[in-house]
């Protein structure tokens, strides 16, 4: 295979560890799907052109396992994986399948990679907020060995992340919730097609028991520099009875936590007037499906 013009070379590594010494001796790039990676540089706005790619499709990072304590998700996982696999069809896991729908079109899902979605750290990136709201972890490797981070430090800015430059991403850990949880994605865009960039997403996850919310999370994506939890909204919901009072009072203080700004696809304002209406629904989509988890 010959590399693009303005591509230093193109490497095959056979193994992490060679990878990740690759990574650490050259000037070079991991590389997957390339759905992200490639249509940036060619337009100029990533620092890999001149980079050498090196290819890590090879690694066994393209898998989904199960133990009793968590699901983890190779970094290579392509997004329609994600899709068709069983562990995703019902709540709170299946956040996961409503995102990966939303992501793009079928042929790019074949291609595109959860990594790569994550490791692009875009703003608006759909797969980061289920596993925000999920309490994702993520598994990294790099020349000082192996460690792990929580998904909610791993995006430092737009297209920034908690990596260094040696470092790869090879899984993502999910660790398994109680029965009581019921999760909803939810995406916002402009369009309405399947290529849409979100103006606003949410993902949101609610523990019930006794009629009091144990656990909340809100995950939003668009509205700052990174995807992010609306810690402050999620505490507001917390230990006390899910009424629509206080439904309405966690989407009024999440749209409260966010930074939005104009682009292309909305202006600030509109993005500020559209968070409390989306949290605020799946929110109560969260509600509903915790509450049938409960009676079944």
């Amino acid at each position: 295979m010959h590399p693009p013009p303005d591509i230093a070379g193109f490497l095959r590594p056979g193994t992490l560890g060679e990878a990740v010494r690759l990574l650490s001796e050259s000037l070079a790039a991991p590389i997957a799907g390339g759905t992200d990676l490639l249509p940036r540089r060619q337009g100029g706005r990533t620092g890999a052109a001149g980079k050498t790619l090196v290819d890590i499709t090879g690694l066994g990072l393209n898998n989904i396992r199960e133990t009793q304590d968590e699901i983890l998700l190779g970094a290579a996982t392509e997004v329609n994986a994600l899709v068709s696999c069983p562990v995703f069809s019902s709540s709170p896991y299946n956040i996961m399948a409503q995102a990966a729908l939303a992501h793009s079109t079928l042929t790019l899902r074949n291609r595109a990679t959860l990594g790569g979605n994550l490791c692009n750290a875009s703003p608006h990136a759909d797969l980061a907020l289920p596993l925000l709201a999920l309490d994702a972890l993520a598994g990294i490797e790099g020349p000082r060995g192996p460690r792990t981070l929580d998904l909610a430090e791993f995006f430092l800015g737009p297209h920034c992340t908690a990596l260094e430059p040696s470092e790869l991403l090879v899984e993502i850990r999910i660790p398994r919730i109680g029965e009581d949880c019921g999760a909803h994605f939810t995406k916002l865009t402009r369009q309405h097609t399947a290529v849409d960039m979100a103006v606003v997403n949410v993902a949101t996850r609610i523990s019930i028991k006794d009629g009091i919310c144990t656990s909340a999370r809100i995950a939003l994506g668009s509205v700052g520099p990174v995807p992010f939890r609306a810690k402050k909204a999620e505490a507001l919901l917390e230990t006390r009875a899910l009424d629509r009072e206080a439904l309405t009072a966690a989407a009024l203080m999440a749209a409260g936590e966010a930074s939005p700004l104009d682009d292309i696809r909305a202006t600030a304002a509109y993005r500020k007037k559209m968070i409390p209406v989306l949290v605020r629904d799946s929110l109560e989509k969260s509600l509903a499906k915790s509450l049938k988890r409960r009676a079944e």
